[in-house]
């Protein structure tokens, strides 16, 4: 009974913690979520810790330096470092949001970073606001969490002329005849085509809220461009004889907008009532057209700014005072979190990604590309042993399934002996099914790009995929290259190379001039998998005909006088190498190689279909210091090496539809965990 209380207990905590959570805030309709998870953060260090750290020393000083005020701790900023922090992105047609949520645990606290006179914020209950001066972006919070959010209007929306002249927007351009200068979108409007609507009692779940509409068009003042007109029209009298400029009929004021109440917002420009004529005044001098269309511009941006603004406000309201659908209903945002991350991203669709930048590329963003490409996510861990990102991508069934018949093949267990742990800077590798790649591809190509031909093309798609299987044989490419590879760095070596530049004389007459250089090059191995040499013996032997491609004990040499580095080859095994020691392809040969890959190496390689290695250690010393800025900097750059730990990257196995890899980083031994080192590196890099 005991036991099953303390379950119960632990339960209901997790609850009441989850319902806590800011998640809860994130519109389900949220493009973009990422998050900082505080407690998993300063459980590996202590906020003590953090204080005395080099970044945390950094950022205390500098600002209590910018705020005139003693900042001790970080916690003296009011924020609640054991909850979670939240970025989101919000978009529609017409505006972007992007917005962060950080939970408080001291109010006031916050608030003494922001109480002074020129940054003043009101109170209505228990929220408080705060505008920053710009009129882009605005701060609201109360006593548990603070809301930060800025928008910008989308050009696409205001490209479309209906929407421009619903909202008053000229789009203007320069042209050098003021005679033929029209504006692209209507002036004015029907009142009757345009409606105000009151805030609904019940707020509907999608929050970025649709453009409010105005009755009227609106425009900025432009007192403060007058005065320049004025100045530039006088100036001109004096040289020549304008004709008088063409009367525009005025622009009423904005009727009210009942979305939202604004009171107190610095806006770019106030809003007064001017005469169309001053807008634009014809002239023949280019540099007073081209101020007018500034001028025009200006009042333009001001307007879009103020919608922008409005905007804004009703989508901050709606987060503090409205109950809505929030992300967590999203399964798969949910299906993506893991409790142990440190730090995660979600993107909600790369199709959709594309398709929210696609109006802006105006016909091609009509094309649809990326389709089949669902939700990304990453995740960063931290734990004693490393540092690892995790990431994952969705796909449809039917590109998941090519992808898993593509992936069917592991690398060539062969390789393995030519692999050298002890001396290997990095190396890459990587197994395809040559033969099922070039069976999906047609269908891929077609899934991801066939939209941007448009359905009227399908047929001829089809057509071209039927044609791109008929001219080739996919058995008897797969047997030529069979689709695995690898390649190894075993090392650097100076070489002196010859190049050619120019000397120029006195009278600027120029030379060729051949001169010599030492340059550091990499020492590599490369080699890939082939059953059917046939067709690569054909292409050794023409190359020894035409003297490209000279012979010693079947190790080959490419005959190309400006290479910097001696290519050789060989085929072997079923295996054909390449590399640039002639001494490594002699060892290879004579089967001399001294073979020591580390388990770890080994596994890497043969269990995934990419497998990536940076050995940093094994680096240090063999950059010469004159190409690395000097002595200093490269006992700087060397010691930072050898205090890293190995770098990794790996594939996954294909699970239901989702693709995912692994980036991680070794720990070197004398580190407590992985965050401690990071900051190591850090300061070590700023000394």
């Amino acid at each position: 009974m005991k036991n099953l209380l303390i379950a119960f207990s632990l339960l209901f905590s997790f609850k009441l913690a989850k319902a806590q959570d800011l998640v809860k805030k994130i519109p389900a309709n949220a493009f973009t979520v990422a998050t900082i998870k505080g407690d998993n953060v300063f459980k590996l260090m202590f906020v003590k810790d953090f204080n005395e750290s080099f970044l945390g020393k950094k950022l205390l000083t500098e600002t209590s330096k910018s705020l005139d005020k003693n900042f001790t701790s970080i916690e003296d900023f009011g924020i609640n470092l054991e909850k979670n922090m939240y970025y989101f992105n919000q978009l529609n047609d017409s505006i972007t949001y992007n917005c962060f949520l950080i939970p408080l645990k001291d109010a006031t606290k916050f608030e003494s970073l922001i109480n002074e006179k020129e940054k003043k914020f009101k109170t209505e209950g228990d929220i408080r606001t705060m505008i920053l001066p710009d009129s882009t972006s605005i701060i609201k919070w109360n006593n548990n969490m603070l809301y930060f959010v800025t928008g910008s209007t989308r050009s696409s929306f205001f490209a479309d002329s209906a929407n421009s002249a619903r909202y008053g927007i000229k789009e203007i351009r320069y042209q050098n005849n003021y005679d033929d200068l029209t504006d692209s979108a209507v002036v004015a409007i029907d009142s009757t085509y345009a409606t105000t609507t009151e805030p609904n009692e019940v707020v509907d779940v999608v929050l970025a809220p649709p453009p409010p509409v105005l009755s009227k068009p609106y425009t900025p003042n432009i007192k403060a461009y007058q005065k320049k007109a004025s100045t530039k029209k006088a100036s001109s009298k004096k040289s020549s004889k304008k004709k008088p400029a063409k009367k525009k009929p005025a622009v009423k004021k904005i009727e009210e907008i009942n979305e939202v109440e604004i009171t107190d917002a610095p806006m770019a420009e106030e809003i007064d009532v001017v005469d169309g004529a001053e807008a634009m005044t014809q002239t023949g001098n280019p540099d007073e057209r081209y101020d007018e269309y500034q001028k025009e511009r200006a009042e333009q941006d001001a307007k879009k700014k103020q919608l922008a603004f409005i905007w804004m406000n009703i989508q901050a309201d709606k987060i503090f005072s409205t109950n809505y659908e929030s992300i967590e209903t999203n399964k798969s945002y949910t299906s993506s979190l893991d409790q142990k991350a440190i730090a995660e991203i979600w993107v909600s669709s790369l199709q959709d990604a594309y398709n929210s930048i696609a109006p802006e590329f105006g016909t091609y963003g009509k094309a649809g590309i990326m389709k089949g490409y669902g939700s990304l996510n990453a995740k960063l861990f931290m734990d004693k042993a490393s540092f690892r990102i995790s990431t994952g991508l969705e796909l449809a069934k039917e590109q998941a399934d090519s992808y898993k018949k593509i992936m069917d093949r592991k690398l060539n267990k062969k390789f393995l002996k030519y692999v050298d742990s002890e001396k290997a800077i990095g190396f890459m590798g990587y197994s395809i099914d040559t033969k099922a790649y070039l069976e999906e591809f047609p269908k891929l190509l077609k899934q991801t790009y066939g939209s941007f031909l448009g359905g009227k093309m399908d047929e001829e798609i089809e057509l071209g995929s039927d044609l791109f299987s008929l001219l080739l044989d996919e058995e008897a490419v797969s047997n030529v290259v069979k689709g695995d590879a690898l390649f190894v760095i075993n090392g650097l070596n100076s070489k002196e190379v010859t190049y050619t530049t120019y000397e120029y004389d006195d009278d600027y007459n120029r030379k060729e001039v051949t001169k010599t250089k030492k340059e550091t090059l990499p020492d590599f191995l490369f080699m890939f998998s082939s059953e059917d040499t046939r067709l690569m013996n054909k292409l050794i032997k023409y190359g020894i005909n035409k003297n490209y491609v000279s012979t010693n004990n079947g190790i080959y040499k490419i005959e190309e006088k400006k290479s910097p580095i001696d290519i050789y080859f060989m085929i072997k095994d079923g295996i054909v190498f390449f590399g640039n020691s002639l001494t490594e392809m002699q060892s290879i040969s004579n089967n001399s190689f001294n073979s020591a890959i580390s388990k770890t190496h080994k596994n890497l390689l043969a269990k995934n279909n990419f497998s990536f290695l940076f050995n940093a250690k094994n680096l240090v010393g063999k950059v010469p210091d004159s190409e690395i800025g000097g002595e200093e900097t490269a006992k700087k750059f060397n010691e930072t090496l050898g205090k890293m730990g190995n770098i990794y990257m790996k594939s996954n196995p294909i699970k239901g539809n989702v693709v995912s890899a692994d980036i991680s980083a070794e720990i070197p031994n004398g580190h407590e965990n992985a965050l401690k080192y990071l900051f190591s590196l850090i300061e070590n890099a700023a000394k």
